[in-house]
C-alpha cells in the first residue's frame, strides 16, 4: 500500500466554496470497490461525513435510515476508529459495520483483531467485502483498501 497521503489546500477554503457533493472512493489493487456520496450544501470540512448528508452509496444495505452507532469523521477516536460508519458493537466478534479507517497512533486501546492487523501499516481502510454492513473481526467479511480518495463536485 502506497502511505503517501495528499491534502489539497481546498480543504482550508472549504466554507467559501460552492460544494455540491463529496464523494468517497475506496480502490483495492486499482479497481474502485466503493463510491459513497454526500450532500455537500452548507457543509464544512468537518461535517460532510455524516448520515443526515448521505445521498447514494455502493452498499447494498447502507441507507439514512440504517441503524448506525457511528457514522461521522471523528468515529471513535479511542480506538482510533475513524471516518466510521458503524451498525453495531459488540465485542470484537459482533461489531458491524460498513467502512472504517483504522489508525492507531491515536488510539487509546487496541482491543479487536481488526484494531491490530499483524503485518498492515497505519493507517488502513476496511470495508465491507460483499457490499453489506460486515463483522470487521472477519477477514472473509471485509477487504482492505489500496487507497483513498475523496473529491468534491462544486455547483
Amino acid at each position: 500500500m502506497n502511505n503517501q497521503h495528499i491534502r489539497s489546500t481546498m480543504i482550508d477554503k472549504w466554507d467559501g466554496l460552492p460544494i455540491d457533493q463529496v464523494k468517497v472512493e475506496l480502490s483495492k489493487n486499482g479497481e474502485l470497490a466503493v463510491e459513497i456520496y454526500f450532500d455537500g450544501h452548507g457543509s464544512t470540512n468537518s461535517d460532510w461525513f455524516s448520515k443526515d448528508r448521505l445521498r447514494s452509496n455502493s452498499f447494498n444495505d447502507l441507507t439514512q435510515s440504517s441503524t448506525t452507532n457511528f457514522f461521522s469523521m471523528d468515529g471513535d477516536p479511542y480506538y482510533g476508529r475513524h471516518l466510521f460508519i458503524s451498525k453495531s458493537y459488540g465485542i470484537c466478534n459482533t461489531d458491524y459495520g460498513w467502512f472504517v479507517v483504522s489508525d492507531i497512533s491515536d488510539a487509546a486501546s487496541r482491543y479487536c483483531y481488526f484494531d491490530k492487523l499483524p503485518g498492515k501499516a497505519y493507517p488502513y481502510i476496511l470495508y465491507g467485502a460483499d457490499h453489506h454492513v460486515a463483522r470487521f473481526n472477519y477477514d472473509n467479511e471485509v477487504d482492505l483498501a489500496d487507497k483513498m480518495v475523496i473529491s468534491i463536485s462544486m455547483l
